[in-house]
């Protein structure tokens, strides 16, 4: 072969294999460029994707802890409104209870301490009506007069052994058309019915009287009437009549003498009124009658407050065990929420903190990732709620 056509040859096969070097060339260009736009994207993609998943990851826990913490928020001001509403009660049945103790304290007091006056009182009271006897004597022969005065006295007796009327006592009231002079309540809802007589006339006369015959002549005039008034008394039957009254009617004699005569004359005169449900009552002992009634009724209005004050402990009671129920509930309502805390606090430790960690590695993130740590709970087999 000619060295020419050798020549064009090897230039031809030159040409060709420059051609093939710059297509070679541009591709390893284009493959290069494709590369870094490659890498390019998907360290984008990547970065995308991980913030992406953080943020998603932190959104849902955050989210998770708010609506826990709400929880707790939310229970807890319910208890606490709960246990104000418990509270509340306890102070006002300790006050009440406070109250009325104090108040029972001075009303024994000064029912005890009036005791010790009481035969101070019965004697003046003798005296006085002894008194007032001797005053009264001239105008006494009136039988109006009289009967104005036995009345007055036994008012007077009443009012002295510190009773109410319409609540301790009724004057002069009405009873099926017949007038008692007063009627007496007793505890237990019952009565006495009261009459005052005044038989003065033959009375007065024997006080009187310049010898001894005439005197006991009088006596007997008195014993006479006096046993009239019974046998009237006898007659009107108040204690038939009402089932709630007392089987016996007092007859009230306005005057120690009175009494004490109707006895010289005759000592049986007890009976003889027994016998027709008749009571003969002087000032005296009717007005110890009337101080027992009265401190019968001091005594049932004590233990009234007595009562009260048993209900309200048994509120009182009622009360703790229903506080120390709602804080049994409150504890394990506490104890559940702080396992349910624990429960979120271990994900975190086992599965999103290291998450997070590994997507900090990259160095894409640079905030630091806080610790999320267990409450630490106390022992449950406690003695106390």
């Amino acid at each position: 072969m000619p060295l020419v056509d050798q020549n064009k040859n090897l230039q031809l096969k030159i040409a060709s294999l420059e051609a093939e070097k710059l297509s070679q060339e541009e591709k390893i260009t284009w493959i290069t460029k494709t590369q870094e736009t490659l890498k390019t994207m998907f360290q984008s993609i990547a970065s995308e994707i991980l913030e992406s998943n953080s943020k998603s990851i932190l959104g849902q826990v955050t989210f998770h802890f708010h609506s826990l913490f709400e929880n707790l928020k939310t229970d807890w001001n319910l208890k606490k409104e709960e246990i104000k509403n418990i509270v509340s009660p306890l102070e006002k049945g300790l006050e009440a209870l406070d109250n009325q103790i104090q108040n029972l304290e001075s009303k024994r007091e000064g029912a005890y301490s009036s005791l010790s006056s009481h035969i101070t009182l019965l004697a003046e009271a003798y005296k006085e009506l002894h008194r007032s006897a001797t005053r009264l004597e001239q105008s006494l022969k009136s039988p109006l007069v009289r009967g104005s005065w036995g009345e007055y006295q036994l008012q007077r007796l009443v009012e002295m052994a510190g009773m109410e009327e319409h609540i301790s006592y009724l004057n002069q009231p009405l009873t099926e058309d017949k007038r008692a002079d007063m009627i007496i309540f007793i505890p237990g809802n019952r009565k006495i019915f009261v009459d005052a007589k005044t038989p003065m006339r033959a009375y007065l006369e024997a006080v009187s009287a310049e010898n001894e015959t005439l005197r006991k002549e009088k006596l007997k005039e008195h014993l006479s009437a006096v046993k009239e008034r019974i046998r009237e008394l006898s007659k009107k039957e108040y204690g038939r009549t009402q089932t709630d009254a007392f089987e016996y009617v007092i007859m009230f004699l306005p005057s120690e003498g009175l009494l004490s005569l109707s006895f010289e004359a005759d000592p049986g005169i007890f009976q003889y009124a027994l016998e027709r449900n008749v009571l003969l009552a002087s000032p005296i002992n009717f007005l110890a009658l009337l101080k027992a009634i009265a401190f019968g009724w001091q005594q049932q209005r004590m233990t009234e407050q007595v009562e009260k004050i048993v209900e309200e402990i048994k509120n009182l009671y009622d009360s703790f065990i229903e506080l120390l129920t709602t804080l049994t509930k409150m504890r394990k309502a506490f104890e559940n929420t702080i396992d349910l805390f624990n429960k979120a606090s271990s994900i975190c430790h086992e599965k999103i903190i290291p998450s997070t960690r590994k997507i900090q590695s990259t160095g894409s993130f640079s905030k630091e990732i806080p610790e999320v740590n267990p409450i630490e709970t106390t022992p449950k087999n406690r003695d106390c709620p």
